[in-house]
């Protein structure tokens, strides 16, 4: 999995083992109704946040004034920042449409 140390092997391995059980619960889901609902699309954004997590583990053992400090980023990085955006998007979007409908 991704990290350097043992630890954000293990951490980034369950974040992805989880972000696949909610991704085929979704997918059942969606077969099951036929159509995509809110809740549908609530699973969608935590599936991708989770993946975003996994991708950069050493984040999540940083004390909050070292994550500030880091300025070098690389393209994973990058690319873990846009799907955790989109996944708080879809989320907060599910979680909306729920409420309304």
């Amino acid at each position: 999995m991704f990290g350097k140390e043992r630890k954000h092997k293990i951490f980034s391995g369950v974040l992805l083992l989880t972000a696949a059980v909610v991704f085929a619960g979704s997918v059942i889901n969606v077969y099951e109704y036929g159509a995509v609902s809110f809740e549908t699309v609530s699973g969608f954004g935590s599936v991708l946040l989770l993946v975003s997590f996994a991708l950069i583990p050493e984040f999540a053992f940083l004390k909050l004034s070292e994550a500030f400090k880091l300025t070098m980023r690389n393209s994973r990085e990058i690319f873990s920042e846009r799907l955790l955006l989109i996944g708080v998007l879809l989320v907060v979007a599910g979680f909306i449409g729920r409420l309304v409908f």
